[in-house]
């Protein structure tokens, strides 16, 4: 493991026994990871003092990942800190294509926080020794997608690899996950309805302005609400009425408006 780390010290660097303040970490050389994600595998803390065995062992930790072919590190000393640059050698991972009669050995997660790994699982629901063709492995991948969703990730991506272990005849997958930023609720926006009928209807929205936005309402609103909502003003007025629910994301505001047309 330690092979794959060099050091690469600047005339100013820190010594075994000094200490100094993280102004900053730089990470070069990604080309999937980001930033963030590699700079919270270190476990370095800008604002911390550091040495240099605390470096080696956040170098030893992005080793450790799996993620890195190599890891080199540098150090720029200024009389108010240090800087500490990260160069990477990413790994290329297989993209496996599944067989129909794949089975699925074990499944890792890196890159979450907003969930954990067991979090991750549960949705997931597939487990070692189930059958996992393509169809079961995507169903299994909308389920989380689903519930970081809920939680106002409504952007998580998703990248999986995986590798096929000879031995026990199973594919092992790894999922790095880019949650994206949590949204909140916006506004809600009800049009094509009488004035009384309408504040009837914006009353049973529970949902409020602020809050984490969770997807899974809009469904779930559509169904026990706006549906028997519908059927029951048709029988009062013979009106057949339709209507659509649309959520407008707002990536500056980080909010979701929600638009209920009648029509």
């Amino acid at each position: 493991m330690a092979a794959g780390i060099a050091m690469l010290l600047t005339s100013g660097a820190i010594s075994a026994q000094e200490r100094t303040t993280l102004r900053k970490v730089e990470i070069l050389g990604l080309q999937k990871r980001s930033p963030d994600q590699v700079i919270a595998t270190t476990g370095l803390k800008v604002g911390d003092p550091i040495d240099a065995s605390m470096i080696d062992a956040a170098a030893d930790k992005l080793m450790r990942s799996g993620w890195f072919q190599s890891v080199d590190y540098r150090v720029r000393s200024a009389e108010d800190g240090a800087t500490i640059v990260f160069e990477v050698i990413e790994k290329v991972a297989a993209t496996i294509n599944v067989a129909a009669g794949e089975t699925l050995g074990q499944v890792t997660w890196s890159g979450n926080r907003a969930l954990s790994s067991e979090d991750l699982s549960t949705a997931f629901g597939l487990r070692a020794g189930d059958p996992a063709p393509k169809a079961k492995l995507d169903q299994a991948l909308d389920r989380v997608r689903k519930a970081y969703a809920r939680r106002g990730y409504i952007d998580a991506k998703f990248e999986a690899t995986g590798m096929p272990d000879v031995a026990s005849r199973r594919t092992n997958y790894e999922y790095i996950i880019y949650e994206g930023r949590q949204f909140r609720m916006g506004t809600l926006s009800i049009t094509g309805l009488p004035a009384a009928e309408t504040t009837q209807l914006r009353s049973k929205w529970t949902l409020a302005g602020g809050s984490v936005f969770d997807d899974s309402y809009v469904e779930e609103f559509r169904t026990t609400i706006l549906r028997p909502f519908v059927a029951s003003r048709t029988q009062r007025t013979g009106i057949q009425s339709k209507f659509e629910i649309n959520t407008a994301p707002d990536t500056q505001k980080q909010t979701v408006d929600v638009i209920i047309t009648f029509k």
